[in-house]
């Protein structure tokens, strides 16, 4: 997806590229062939077979998504939208849509993998066009604003966006719920003690074995764990001009907050956050060495628009911003 590329032209693109095909479609094909073997197995009802059975299945549809899932355009200038379709291997569809036969324009936010806003599209004739997500989830107000001037239509209904460059502060994450926390600290507790009530048993009867001691420390870790996670991941920050608020809970149940200057950031990155591919984290590191890391964003897209925003409000340059 690409940004406007000036203030008489908007792009909005949804698709995937020739690389990124490619690479679909060579796992799709080494899943099928990994799979063929294993469909020797089906006629004796074993398992191995049923599970290549599936793994065929699913690089077929992946195969399919490689080859037959569309790439769109609109090009939006004034008074008109280009709107263009095109498969893989096939010609390219156009379809051009006058301003004097649009008889409404809205905003849809979804929110799913990551928080996504689309323009909605009504003609005259009854057709409803769902255009491709908008670019920058930052500038959410500004693009859909210069859509509606270049289409001479009323601007949207703004829908809320705690991302968008126009508020006065921009939000990551939710606000610190102390009861929240403690009612997920409540449900950790209990679940522990419920885990716990064998080898409580077993060291009652004496029963209890050296590995059963071993594995009731290794849960009593992990729930320790747990609850140290729920705190960090309480975190909320509130980024204004010049300045990042953080809030978070302490183990103590209490809200910590903090404020730290541009003067005082040394770099902003983007780096993974979990295991999930889609997952990332906006890392702050302070010139005294201490690094703060963001509530989870999904999509690196998405991530990079807010850093950059972050960046922008801050006053850092680019080199302080990898």
């Amino acid at each position: 997806m690409d940004a406007a590329a000036n203030e008489n032209e908007v792009r909005l693109r949804k698709g995937t590229s020739l690389n990124e095909r490619l690479v679909l479609a060579g796992i799709a094909v080494v899943l099928c062939l990994m799979a063929l073997p294993g469909l020797d197995y089906l006629a004796n009802g074993q398992w191995l077979g049923i599970a290549a059975l599936f793994a065929l299945l699913f690089g077929c549809l992946l195969l399919g998504a490689a080859l037959f899932d569309r790439n769109v355009v609109w090009i939006i200038t004034p008074g008109e939208i280009l709107i263009g379709e095109q498969r893989p291997f096939g010609k390219v569809r156009p379809r051009l849509i006058r301003d004097d036969e649009i008889s409404g324009m809205r905003l849809r936010k979804s929110i799913g993998k990551s928080v996504e806003f689309t323009l909605i599209i009504e003609t005259e004739s009854g057709d409803t066009l769902t255009a491709p997500p908008l670019p920058d989830v930052t500038q959410v107000q500004k693009t859909t604003a210069q859509i509606a001037r270049l289409l001479r239509l009323p601007a949207p209904e703004s829908a809320e966006n705690p991302f968008d460059a126009a508020n006065a502060a921009i939000r990551l994450g939710k606000p610190v719920s102390s009861k929240r926390v403690r009612a997920y600290r409540a449900l950790l507790v209990l679940l522990a003690c419920s885990l716990s009530l064998p080898f409580i048993y077993a060291l009652w009867s004496g029963k209890l074995s050296a590995l059963g001691i071993a594995v009731w420390l290794l849960g009593a870790i992990i729930a320790f764990l747990l609850i140290r996670h729920i705190y960090r991941a309480t975190a909320f920050w509130i980024v204004r001009d010049g300045a990042i608020r953080f809030e978070r809970l302490s183990l103590k149940g209490t809200i910590e907050t903090d404020t730290v200057a541009g003067d005082d950031v040394e770099r902003i990155d983007v780096e993974s956050g979990g295991r999930r591919g889609s997952q990332y984290v906006i890392a702050v590191r302070l010139r005294t060495g201490k690094k703060i890391r963001s509530p989870v964003l999904v999509g690196k897209d998405q991530t990079r628009a807010v850093r950059a925003e972050i960046s922008r409000r801050l006053g850092l340059n680019s080199s302080r911003s990898g």
